[in-house]
């Protein structure tokens, strides 16, 4: 158990902030989403990994999203499978086609969501590649202290990229969030 914050059951919908003591270029003050957590492992997106998808990519993307081009809407969802593509998006009661990972937070099937327009189209996120973990792996890194859980938002999925890591830690009710303002690199101040 981490010393600075207390853990939460892992399961999907919860989040991991990457601490400090994590020295994984991969997932340096990095925001995972858990998309699944069961006994075959664990796997997540990285939230605030924004990327600019060039042209090898772009036919990964279903054929209802032809009108997105912002940059921000992609994401590198971490090391495994960097071709492969996920997307997440807001909950709501018109939305077909997604997998609730809370209440706030659905993965969108890509084959099935097909009528998403106008707002619903802008609020998909859309992640290349996927955080994932053996079984056991990644209760022995929280149990290192590489990792703090906390629950999820549905503005976890808006927030400034750069800003995601400093915003997750600065809403919680402990120590944890005395490191939201610590900088990048303490040993230079």
């Amino acid at each position: 158990m981490s010393l600075v914050t207390p853990t939460i059951d892992l399961e999907k919908g919860v989040l991991l902030a990457a601490t400090p003591l994590l020295e994984d270029a991969n997932f340096h003050r990095s925001v995972v989403l858990l998309l699944e957590h069961n006994s075959e492992g664990s796997l997540g997106v990285i939230l605030n990994r924004p990327i600019a998808v060039d042209s090898s990519l772009l036919h990964a993307l279903p054929a209802w999203a032809d009108d997105i081009n912002e940059e921000s809407q992609f994401f590198g969802g971490g090391p495994v499978q960097p071709n492969a593509l996920l997307a997440l998006a807001p909950t709501s009661d018109s939305l077909r086609g997604g997998t609730p990972l809370n209440e706030s937070i659905a993965l969108l099937d890509l084959e099935a969501t097909s009528d998403l327009r106008g707002s619903e189209l802008e609020n998909v996120r859309f992640y290349f590649g996927y955080s994932g973990w053996s079984p056991g792996q990644l209760a022995m890194e929280i149990e290192e202290g590489a990792w703090w859980t906390f629950k999820s938002r549905t503005e976890d999925l808006f927030a400034e990229p750069h800003d995601c890591w400093r915003e997750v830690l600065a809403r919680q009710s402990s120590a944890a969030r005395l490191l939201a303002v610590c900088p990048d690199q303490p040993f230079m101040n």
